[in-house]
């Protein structure tokens, strides 16, 4: 479960807009209407493929560096499932709150969306063959942005009555950001975009005294932050030069299940080859790309394979039994049974 930051019932910042219009509704609506549609087309409600994600606009960099660099921007607006979703949009709600107290609507506006494509650069940075989605990188923008405005901003609001909504706000931060620790969780996309939140509302918050101020000081934040975006998405160009989206396939790891099962191990090591480049550090991957070659009768072909499984988990036994059974095919009788005897001696 979320921690989702409140504003103490003596917490009154600014009066809401006269305008009948809210921003974080509006928002909310967007990320909704999107998860419907997917649904209503047929994607899953609890699993989606990647290549559904990918398909409604989800952040791969294959595309994302490629063709169609608008992904950094409409992947805040896709989830991955019912419980993302759920959980992402109470997280706004409550923030959504606090947050419209102390910007415009525009500010508001651009902060969450500066904050999301930020998010988004950072998994990109971070790890480019992932393919990543939701709406958490703009909605910890938004709280980096709200808690350095109320940290350093000079409203007219004694610190102690600020205390309990910045004690909420860091609270919920860094509840958050140890929850993003598990596994699946982007975490790069959230310390993207509350970096951004953060040096956006410190820039807005240094000269502000009231929300009418908040657009002609905040003009210059949203430049520097646009410059510095710009600057790091042609880093990442240079950096992953050699990202094809016509050498990699979102659903490879299902495809190559598929294909194994079947016993077309030609296909498999396709799609294996495909999963283990966009998964590198999966030991799984490597092992099964093993068993895919050894079934394919390529022993010679297997044995990096198994080694690369067993330089990921160097007690990974179906790997080193994979490797015995390699090298027995090939007639190395010396080396097979000194890879039986290791695999005998590690725990499965």
């Amino acid at each position: 479960m979320s921690y989702a930051p409140v504003p103490s019932p003596g917490t009154q910042i600014e009066p809401r807009s006269p305008w009948n219009v809210s921003v974080t509704h509006i928002l909310v609506g967007l990320n909704v209407a999107v998860f419907v549609l997917m649904t209503v087309s047929g994607v899953s409600v609890t699993d989606p493929t990647q290549g559904q994600l990918i398909r409604w606009g989800a952040n791969w960099g294959p595309l994302s560096l490629g063709p169609q660099p608008w992904r950094v921007l409409t992947s805040n607006y896709v989830h991955i499932g019912i419980i993302h979703i759920l959980f992402n949009m109470w997280c706004l709600w409550s923030l959504g709150a606090l947050a419209e107290r102390v910007f415009d609507h525009w500010t508001y506006f651009l902060v969450y969306t500066a904050s999301g494509v930020a998010g988004s650069v950072a998994s990109l940075w971070w790890h480019p063959e992932v393919v990543g989605a939701g709406a958490s990188g703009a909605i910890f923008g938004m709280a980096g942005a709200v808690l350095a405005v109320l940290y350093f901003g000079h409203l007219s609001i004694s610190r102690e009555a600020l205390k309990p909504t910045l004690n909420s706000l860091l609270a919920f931060v860094g509840y958050n950001l140890f929850f993003g620790l598990r596994p699946g969780v982007d975490n790069s996309a959230h310390l993207g975009g509350l970096a951004a939140g953060l040096f956006l509302g410190f820039v807005i918050a240094r000269g502000v005294t009231s929300r009418e101020e908040l657009m002609r000081v905040g003009g210059s934040a949203f430049v520097v932050v646009a410059i510095v975006l710009a600057g790091g998405w042609m880093t990442l160009h240079k950096k992953y030069p050699q990202i094809e989206a016509s050498d990699l396939d979102p659903d490879a790891g299902p495809k190559a299940i598929a294909a194994y099962k079947a016993g077309n191990y030609e296909q498999a090591i396709r799609y294996f080859t495909m999963f283990t480049k966009q998964n590198p550090k999966s030991p799984e991957g490597q092992l099964l790309l093993g068993g895919a070659y050894l079934g394919a009768h390529q022993p010679q072909q297997a044995i990096p394979a198994f080694q690369a499984a067993l330089a990921l988990r160097p007690n990974y036994r179906e790997a080193e039994e994979g490797l015995g059974q390699s090298y027995e095919a090939m007639g190395l009788a010396q080396e097979a049974q000194e890879a039986y005897r290791k695999a005998a001696q590690m725990k499965r």
